[in-house]
């Protein structure tokens, strides 16, 4: 998809979120007129768009044929029958930028921890001295960070990749990163099976792919030259003196400002692509103490909002997997005594969650609907009512199942000791009750600051 192919032609645009609106831009600094938003809701503002026809409510998906092409925001699941229907009309932001972009470009994909790389990855190269960009899921989107226009190119752009911007789609790129793959949104991709198949296109156009040792039987059927796994008994590890390349320490695990055994992972990921660019341990050893004893992490991922009543309130709201979760939990090693749980169900398995909370001794848990209905009875072994409280293996447990936020928080206070972790870290998606993961971490800090 050569930019001059959209010229001249009828074009849609389906999703006008952030995106969207960012396709939209684009197509008009190309002199395209022939535009058509389509979007189930209506856009604030959308009709002061001069010259831009839109179809909203339930006709947006009318007549999808008539368009040359169409560019389908990643929120929109290409399986709805309407859109399967005219898959071979579907291009987005991503490709336009991919086939058109003559700069590196290092792709970042992973089900946890995608955005701490890129973030991490892009602070270490812009001290290096790099010209670098940082655009995707966690930046803005990459046609109004980048213009393609007047050709510009940079050392390196760091693009944070999601499933929905890999589905059908292999990118090309200097190195493709692919961090872990673990259940998650298998209601827009449909089968675990195609969300696996989406991720792994980030290395199958890579020069360079770099993917965790764990996940090395995902790519078995992979035929590709210059993979590198880091990890194991790779040539990347971490022990617990710290973090080597080969047989040279290059920095030690006891000055790290990131919480968990996971960001051990994510670290050693961003040193694995360091040393392919870099080729120079030293280097990357100073970059490291420079940088990472100050790099906190990412706003919502095991992130302390404060002490209230000696009570630790800790914003872990990205947390959408039991995965994330259990990784949570284990990054405290302990002093968690409230956990908050639930959220959309998506059709996860949760025999681990009991597990870990068990093994923790968190002590009061606070679930939220749709699948606290499914996690309370799989920690109980029996059907409930609460809230309640009840002994499991010589701990008592206390459990509270609401839709409220206030209420939850209200628990927290009365049952958690000073000294002690609350943690919200949900284990499933938002959509239940609040817009997304952002909303209700907002309103979690809310109530808390203000009991």
């Amino acid at each position: 998809m050569k930019i001059d192919d959209l010229k001249n032609k009828k074009i849609a645009i389906l999703g006008f979120g952030k995106e969207g609106r960012s396709s939209l831009s684009f197509l008009q600094s190309l002199g395209i007129s022939d535009i058509t938003i389509l979007d189930k809701e209506i856009s604030e503002g959308i009709e002061k768009i001069s010259g831009i026809n839109y179809i909203s409510g339930n006709r947006y998906l009318s007549d999808l044929s008539k368009y040359d092409y169409i560019i389908k925001s990643p929120g929109i699941s290409p399986f709805h029958k309407k859109i399967a229907e005219v898959k071979h009309k579907l291009i987005s932001q991503t490709q336009i930028f991919s086939e058109n972009y003559t700069g590196k470009i290092i792709g970042i994909t992973g089900t946890k921890g995608k955005s701490t790389v890129a973030t991490l990855l892009y602070t270490m190269l812009k001290a290096a001295g790099y010209d670098t960009v940082l655009v995707g899921n966690i930046g803005a989107p990459v046609l109004d960070e980048i213009d393609l226009l007047s050709h510009e190119v940079h050392d390196f752009v760091v693009y944070e990749m999601s499933s929905y911007m890999l589905q059908d789609f292999i990118p090309n790129l200097y190195i493709g990163y692919f961090n872990n793959v673990y259940p998650c949104h298998l209601d827009w991709h449909t089968s675990l099976e195609i969300y696996k198949n989406a991720k792994k296109n980030i290395v199958k156009g890579a020069t360079i792919s770099v993917i965790q040792e764990e996940f090395k039987e995902e790519f078995s059927e992979i035929n590709k030259k210059n993979i590198i796994y880091f990890d194991g008994d790779q040539k990347y590890k971490y022990i617990e003196a710290g973090f080597y390349i080969g047989n040279e320490l290059v920095f030690g695990t006891d000055e790290i400002g990131l919480k968990g055994e996971h960001n051990k992972k994510n670290i050693l990921g961003v040193i694995t692509i360091l040393d392919v660019i870099l080729q120079d341990s030293k280097n990357i050893s100073k970059l490291l103490h420079d940088i990472l004893p100050k790099f906190k992490g990412l706003p919502h991922r095991i992130e302390i909002i404060g002490e209230y009543e000696g009570i630790i309130f800790v914003d872990d709201a990205i947390a959408t997997t039991p995965e994330s979760t259990i990784a949570a939990i284990k990054s405290f090693d302990g002093p968690i005594q409230t956990l908050f749980l639930g959220g959309e169900d998506s059709g996860f398995d949760f025999k681990t969650i009991r597990e870990t909370i068990l093994r923790s001794n968190i002590q009061n848990i606070i679930g939220f609907p749709d699948t606290s209905e499914k996690i309370f009875p799989e920690i109980l072994h029996r059907d409930y009512e609460v809230p309640f409280e009840m002994e499991i293996d010589g701990m008592i447990l206390q459990f509270l199942k609401t839709r409220s936020m206030k209420s939850g928080v209200d628990f927290a206070y009365k049952t958690t000791f000073p000294g002690r972790v609350a943690l919200l870290s949900c284990a499933a998606p938002s959509f239940s009750l609040w817009k997304n993961y952002i909303e209700k971490a907002n309103e979690f800090r809310k109530e808390v600051v203000s009991y």
